[in-house]
């Protein structure tokens, strides 16, 4: 069976590999997925990275000072759909 994961954003359910993961390292969150990094992780669905800036997810999730580091979604980077900061 493959394990569901909740995007931190829209809050849907989707498998987990389908969702990029996010990992706090230090105050930057990072792309947590390949190489999984550990640490404090949430999940979120490629086409929601600008959601979760809006709706302030990303510091919901991972505490006030964190902050999307801007490869995650740059073009070229992990997503494809944009950096966020």
């Amino acid at each position: 069976m493959t394990p569901e994961r909740t995007c931190i954003a829209c809050r849907g359910r989707a498998p987990q590999s389908e969702l990029l993961r996010l990992v706090r390292r230090g105050d930057l969150v990072v792309d947590g997925t390949s190489p999984r990094l550990p640490g404090r992780g949430g999940y979120v669905h490629h086409g929601c990275l600008d959601l979760a800036g809006k709706r302030q997810s990303i510091r919901r999730n991972f505490g006030s000072g964190a902050v999307l580091d801007p490869s995650v979604g740059a073009p070229g980077g992990s997503s494809g759909d944009g950096g966020l900061r």
